[in-house]
C-alpha cells in the first residue's frame, strides 16, 4: 500500500535527524486528537520540535504519514488474524481467537488504531483503493470462519453472513475508543468477554 511518495532521507543542514518513529508517533497523536483534515504539517513539526520547513526533509507530505500509519495498522491486524482462519480448530474457537487477536492488536497502540479505523477515508484515490482492499481482505477472514461455523452446524445458517461479520467488526473497531491498559482486565480477557457477547448472536437457534 506504500504508493505515496517516499520520504526524503537528508536532513536540512544544521537540523538534527529526528527518528521516523518520533514523527509517526507525533502524527498519530495529532490525527487521533484533531483528525487528518484538522492537522497541518506545521502542527506535526511543532509536536516533533522542529521548524515546519525542516519536517519536509524527512516527510514530503501529510498523506505519506497517513499511508504509513494505515498500512502498518491494517497489516498488523491481518498478520494477527489471517493465520487463525485455517487452524485445525472448531470454527467457534477460531472466531473467538480472531476476536481476541483483534483486541490484542488494538491494545498495542490504541491511538494508532483510532487513526487506522477513522482516518483512512481521507486517503487519495489510489491509496484509498488499496486500504479498502485490505479492509475487505480482513472482512473475508471473518466471513470464512463464519461460513465454516455454519457448515459445522454451530452458527445459524439463516443469518446474513456479511451483516453478521460487519456487526462483529463494528464492535471490535470501536474498542480503541474505550479500551484502557489500566483497566482490571487484560487485552486477552477483554477479547474473551467480547467474544462471549458477539458469538451468542450467531449460534444455531434451538
Amino acid at each position: 500500500m506504500s504508493r505515496a511518495p517516499q520520504a526524503k532521507a537528508k536532513a536540512v543542514a544544521g537540523e538534527p535527524l529526528h527518528p521516523r518513529s518520533s514523527i509517526l508517533n507525533a502524527t498519530i497523536k495529532l490525527f487521533g486528537q484533531q483528525g487528518y483534515t484538522g492537522t497541518s504539517m506545521r502542527d506535526i513539526a511543532k509536536e516533533v520540535g522542529v521548524l515546519a520547513g525542516s519536517l519536509y526533509a524527512h516527510i514530503d507530505s501529510k498523506e505519506t504519514l497517513l499511508v504509513e500509519i494505515v498500512d502498518a495498522g491494517i497489516n498488523g491486524f491481518l498478520s494477527a488474524v489471517e493465520p487463525i482462519v485455517n487452524l485445525p480448530l472448531a470454527a467457534e474457537e477460531r472466531l473467538r481467537r480472531a476476536i481476541r487477536a483483534h483486541v490484542e492488536v488494538v491494545a498495542q497502540n490504541p491511538e494508532r488504531s483510532l487513526v487506522v479505523f477513522h482516518q483512512w477515508r481521507f486517503l487519495s484515490d489510489e491509496n484509498l483503493a488499496t486500504a479498502i482492499e485490505h479492509r475487505r481482505r480482513y472482512e473475508r477472514a471473518f466471513v470464512q470462519i463464519f461460513e465454516a461455523g455454519v457448515a459445522e452446524g454451530v452458527f445459524e445458517k439463516t443469518l446474513n453472513k456479511r451483516i453478521a461479520v460487519l456487526t462483529i467488526l463494528g464492535a471490535l473497531n470501536w474498542t480503541p475508543e474505550w479500551y484502557s491498559a489500566d483497566g482490571p482486565a487484560t487485552a486477552s480477557q477483554v477479547g474473551d468477554m467480547m467474544a462471549d457477547s458477539l458469538l451468542s448472536g450467531l449460534y444455531v437457534r434451538r
